[in-house]
């Protein structure tokens, strides 16, 4: 076992795949641990999967996977932690919207018996280094109040692309997920929640990516209506909880 896995989803990643491990390796290799890059793809149509093969070729500790069909972010992620090895395991995105510097203050809670952490953009101490447009801001902020409110969770964040599960986290949570795509955010805070695990919060900076694979038309109406999914699989059983 690794002491930590890093899970990164790729979709069309080939602009920025190469530099972002570089930076990412060279992070790592100042820690005094053990580590584990999982890169899975979620079925890129422009060269990420070959930069990403390459890229595994060079170091015994990066691994190259996923699918040639698009099928989602939750989904990708939801691999890469299940097939992870790691005492800890965090997901980021590909971009490096949170600094690589941030997985050390997302890591160290562990040491004292944390099990779930995530980083949020809305705690004191954190910094948008590069807002989001107007639009962005205001869908974003409509959709986090109403999750928040929809579901009672304890968080101030959802969807910052850094968050950190122990092993029998990840294997109590994420093998009860069931949505795919961008909604997969919520349902995992959902699940923990449900399970009783707290989920503590880190302060992070954050900047946005104008390359974001995000498509606002499509991809909002529906994170809401796998919203509605996720409270039709609670109510309906199929998570499975205690």
């Amino acid at each position: 076992m690794k002491d930590l896995s890093i899970v990164i989803p790729v979709y069309n990643e080939a602009g920025c795949l190469e530099k972002n491990i570089t930076i990412l390796e060279k992070y790592l290799g100042t820690q005094s641990l053990t580590w584990e890059l999982l890169l899975i793809n979620d079925g890129s149509t422009d060269d990420t999967a070959g930069i990403g093969r390459n890229i595994a070729a060079r170091h015994r500790d990066i691994y190259f996977g996923g699918d040639t069909i698009n099928r989602g972010k939750g989904y990708a992620v939801k691999t890469g932690m299940l097939q992870a090895t790691g005492g800890v395991r965090i997901f980021m995105d590909a971009d490096l919207a949170v600094p690589v510097e941030f997985i050390g203050d997302c890591r160290r809670p562990f040491d004292q018996g944390a099990d779930i952490v995530i980083g949020s953009r809305h705690l004191i101490g954190s910094a948008y280094k590069i807002p989001e447009g107007f639009i962005r801001t205001f869908l974003g902020r409509a959709y986090r109040k109403i999750t928040l409110a929809l579901f009672g969770l304890p968080v101030s964040d959802i969807t910052c692309g850094l968050k950190a599960f122990s092993a029998r986290a990840t294997d109590a949570v994420f093998s009860r997920s069931r949505i795919n795509r961008w909604g997969y955010d919520a349902e995992i805070l959902f699940i923990a929640e449900k399970l009783g695990y707290p989920i503590r919060e880190i302060p992070v900076d954050w900047s946005h990516s104008f390359d974001s694979n995000v498509r606002l038309g499509q991809d909002i109406p529906r994170t809401f209506y796998e919203m509605f999914t996720i409270w039709m699989n609670y109510n309906k059983g199929r998570y499975r909880l205690p």
